[in-house]
């Protein structure tokens, strides 16, 4: 793996980890946490989300590398419609043949407006941009230059359809253009969805079937990301991520639990792991951390 690929797989698992939507309701559907994809609309919140992956060595071609990566998310509404994010993180790389490099991630910033609010069809379309910053250490992947990447996000659940069994399902994702500040980076279209299966829509919008207590408050889910070099690739290829897995919801709180399982080489070596806790603190703290900073409430 080159240095180039490895820089876009670190990069990449920065991106994953920026923040996820929850508590975003539109009318009866309440989109749950994702951990790959960013979040689909404005929010209050805090995310915790460590991950593990392991990676095609730099150095010793056929070996595996090992990076570990620790981040935290904080989103905060000025309006009812718009809010601002932060995220930033460490990385610890193993590097076979080569000992062990660690240090942060860069500095993540990203603005979001929710644009479309349709409660009756449970959609919503919000518009935003990403800011990455130069700031961390290039030693444990990350890039020395910054990036922009403007994007539209989406959330569609599908409690509108005539069949009860498909009524708990919602598909969400994005579509964002990373423009790098340097053409020594890459020009990246990052695009992904989830399909998600609410159990907790489905005991309490559309049939009261009897299921456990631990059944009742979880998820299914399954996320997809392509990241695809745009322009000036030097070396840059496709990377492919898959990542089943599930959200167990609580009053306020959320954990998630994922595989990380690349489907192209630049994406990884094997299947890695992640998990998130996620702090709603709109949810939490209506009348102070999860107000918005200008609210017509």
């Amino acid at each position: 793996m080159s240095s180039k690929a490895l820089g876009a797989a670190v990069a990449g698992l920065a991106l994953w980890s920026f923040g996820a939507a929850a508590y975003t309701a539109a009318g009866d559907r309440i989109f749950p946490a994702t951990i790959v994809l960013p979040q689909n609309a404005p929010s209050d919140d805090l995310y915790l989300t460590p991950s593990t992956q392991p990676l095609y060595s730099a150095i010793l071609p056929g070996s595996t590398d090992r990076l570990t990566n620790a981040s935290i998310t904080y989103a905060k509404t000025i309006t009812e419609r718009l809010s601002v994010g932060f995220t930033d993180g460490y990385n610890r790389l193993d590097q076979a043949g080569a000992g062990t490099a660690s240090g942060w991630q860069n500095l993540q910033t990203m603005v979001q407006y929710l644009a479309v609010l349709d409660p009756a069809h449970e959609l919503l379309v919000s518009v935003g941009a990403g800011r990455e910053w130069g700031t961390g250490a290039p030693r444990a992947g990350a890039s020395p230059s910054g990036a922009t990447t403007p994007a539209v996000y989406f959330g569609k659940g599908l409690g509108d359809l005539d069949i009860p069994a498909l009524r708990p399902l919602a598909v969400s994702g994005s579509v964002g253009y990373q423009l790098a500040d340097q053409s020594r980076r890459p020009d990246l279209l990052v695009t992904g969805f989830v399909v998600e299966y609410s159990i907790p829509y489905l005991v309490s919008k559309v049939s009261s079937t009897p299921l456990p207590d631990v059944l009742r408050a979880m998820t299914p889910m399954v996320e997809f990301q392509l990241t695809t070099p745009a322009s000036n690739t030097r070396g840059a290829t496709t990377a492919t991520l898959i990542a089943p897995g599930v959200n167990y919801a609580g009053e306020g709180w959320e954990l998630g639990v994922e595989a990380l399982i690349p489907t192209t080489r630049s994406a990884g070596r094997g299947i890695g792991v992640t998990a998130q806790l996620h702090l709603a603190l709109d949810y939490l703290f209506p009348d102070s951390l999860g107000r918005p900073l200008f609210s017509s409430r």
